[in-house]
This record gives C-alpha cells, sequence and structure tokens, in this order.
C-alpha cells in the first residue's frame, strides 16, 4: 500500500498496469450487501490475471449504495485480498461531505489510491470550479495518489479531459490521473499528452474500444468486463505488446462482440449475469434495476458462444439465479 502523502503518486499508479477490473457489489437476494461474496470474488480475479480493482464505481452501483455500505465493502475487499491486489476506491458523490468522508475512510484504511465522478447534480460553471470540487475531496485523502473519473455518460457537467488536466496539476493534491470513459478521441490524445509531459496516468475505461486507448498511449484501463472476461483483453495487451497489431485487432474484435447484447439488455444487469455464469453469486442487481432473465441470459451466451471466452458459454456456471 502506498503512503500518504507519497510525493510521487505515480510510483504507486505505475505498478497498476494491464486490465483492472472494475467490480461489482454484490447482494443478497433481499438486496443487502452480501460480504461472503468478495473473498471467492477476488480469488476469481486473481486466477484470471487480475491483480488491481476499481471498488464501489459506476459497476459497483455506488450512487444506489450508502455511505456506511461503502466503507463496508471497501474494508471487506482490502481483508480480501490482504495486500495482493491494488485497490482503488471511488469516493465519489452528490453530497460533497460524504465525497470527503469516503475518502478520509479510504486513506484511513490504507488504498492504493481514491477516485471520483463529477456530481450528477448540479452544474460547475468552469473547469476550474469542477476542479476544485475534486481538490476538496483530495484533501480528505490526505495525498493518496488522486483520479478523476471522467465518465460524461453519468450526467451532471463535463469539461474536455485536457482542461481538466491543465487545471488539476496545480490545484488537486495528489494527482494522478484520469480514468477515461468517454469516446471523445480527440480528448483522449491530447490527455495522454499532458500525462506524459507531467508524469501522469491516463486509465482508459471503454473496454470495447481497449485497443484505441492502447493505441493513443494509455498503459492500463479500467473496465467492467475483466471481472468475467479477461482473456480477451489480456491478449489485446499482450498482442499490441508485441508489435502484433494483427493478433491485437482480432482480439478487439472479440471484446467488442462481448458488448453487443451488454448495450443490448443493460451493461450493469447483462454483466452481473455473466459473472454469476463464470461463479461468482453475486446476486441481483439494486432496485430499481432487474436481474437478467434467465431466458435472456441463455439467449446472450448462445450469441456469445463462438468467442471462445472461458466459461461464458450456452450451459455453463452452476450459480442459483432464484430472485
Amino acid at each position: 500500500m502506498t503512503a500518504a502523502g507519497d510525493s510521487n503518486p505515480l510510483a504507486v499508479i505505475d505498478s497498476m498496469s494491464g486490465p483492472i477490473a472494475a467490480v461489482h457489489t454484490p447482494f443478497d437476494a433481499s438486496g443487502r450487501f452480501d460480504p461472503a461474496v468478495i473473498p471467492g470474488y477476488a480469488r476469481h480475479l486473481r486466477s484470471n490475471g487480475i491483480d488491481a480493482v476499481y471498488v464501489c464505481g459506476s459497476t459497483g452501483e455506488s450512487l444506489a449504495l450508502t455511505t456506511a455500505e461503502r466503507r463496508s465493502i471497501l474494508e471487506t475487499w482490502l481483508d480480501a485480498v490482504s495486500g495482493s491486489m491494488r485497490i482503488i476506491a471511488h469516493v465519489g458523490s452528490n453530497a460533497l461531505p460524504e465525497a470527503e468522508a469516503l475518502a478520509r475512510h479510504a486513506h484511513e484504511v490504507g488504498v492504493d489510491a481514491i477516485s471520483a465522478m463529477n456530481p450528477t447534480f448540479g452544474s460547475a460553471r468552469d473547469v476550474d470550479a469542477i476542479v476544485d470540487h475534486h481538490a476538496r475531496i483530495a484533501e480528505a485523502g490526505e495525498g493518496r495518489p488522486y483520479l478523476v473519473y471522467d465518465i460524461s455518460a453519468f450526467g451532471g457537467v463535463s469539461f474536455p479531459a485536457a482542461d481538466v488536466i491543465r487545471s488539476a496539476v496545480s490545484r488537486i493534491p495528489g494527482f494522478a490521473g484520469l480514468k477515461f470513459t468517454s469516446g471523445d478521441a480527440i480528448q483522449l490524445q491530447l490527455a495522454v499528452e499532458l500525462a506524459e509531459i507531467h508524469g501522469l496516468r491516463i486509465f482508459f475505461g471503454a473496454d470495447e474500444n481497449l485497443l484505441s486507448g492502447l493505441s493513443a498511449g494509455c498503459v492500463s484501463a479500467i473496465g467492467s468486463t475483466y471481472g468475467y472476461a479477461a482473456e480477451p483483453a489480456h491478449a489485446v495487451f499482450r498482442a499490441f505488446a508485441e508489435g502484433d497489431m494483427s493478433a491485437a485487432r482480432i482480439a478487439q474484435r472479440r471484446i467488442a462482440r462481448l458488448v453487443v447484447p451488454l448495450l443490448r439488455h443493460g451493461v450493469l444487469r447483462t454483466g452481473r449475469a455473466l459473472l454469476e455464469t463464470v461463479g461468482v453469486p453475486i446476486g441481483p442487481p439494486r432496485s430499481p434495476e432487474t436481474r437478467l432473465e434467465p431466458e435472456t441470459l441463455a439467449a446472450v451466451l448462445e450469441e456469445i458462444a463462438a468467442l471462445g471466452i472461458p466459461g461464458l458459454t450456452p450451459g455453463a456456471g452452476t450459480v442459483d439465479r432464484r430472485p
């Protein structure tokens, strides 16, 4: 784990490369957080070559969780991995005091980095205002490496990533870069250029375009599919590192074809169903989202069977999917 106030936040961030799993939050049939699932979840990830996790982000349904739940979830992950995996804690909230409290807690329990998305309610008037908002959260984190989570799809206000970086380097304590989940290819290139200048890291957040992120200069990625379909992502990273662009494109197309039914049926609930298929009993999503119907899951598995992703074949999985 990193020391608080590390003068070089990238020293910790540098250890996080390749695919990083944005993890789902396990719930029992009544919709309560189920901590008993996380140790097995962590073992599953490690066995699939994942050595870092992003906890309580959008995949983890953070904005549908109470502050007490988010504390408990983070503590459970830390206990489960016992230092064997890096942990980035998402602490963003529409209520700044809650985000600050979560950042203080993340620092106290010893995470490797903290991160926050922009509020989805209320609008900053300019980029400095939103960066100052993040700076207050980072200050509560006592200098832990801090990543701004750029995900414009979650409402609120979004500013060009390059503008955010230019402002953040002098305003956010421990600023280490961005989690970039955007389709803006121009801003990605400009953000990577600035990251190289300032010694930062851009974590690419769009699984379906992973190869584009690597080609732009990213060396790490955070995504939900890596939790249940890590193999094609590893293949993209490996082929790209070896300079085999043909193999990298083939592996990337497998991820893209995997994502198609997720977009059709709902990324969150379909991802949870696929995670259960590979053996992690993650349970239903939090209301008002609903569990993927068994017949729909069967159709999804049939659709992606030709991709040859380990564990994701028709009839795979033994998890009890009753409501």
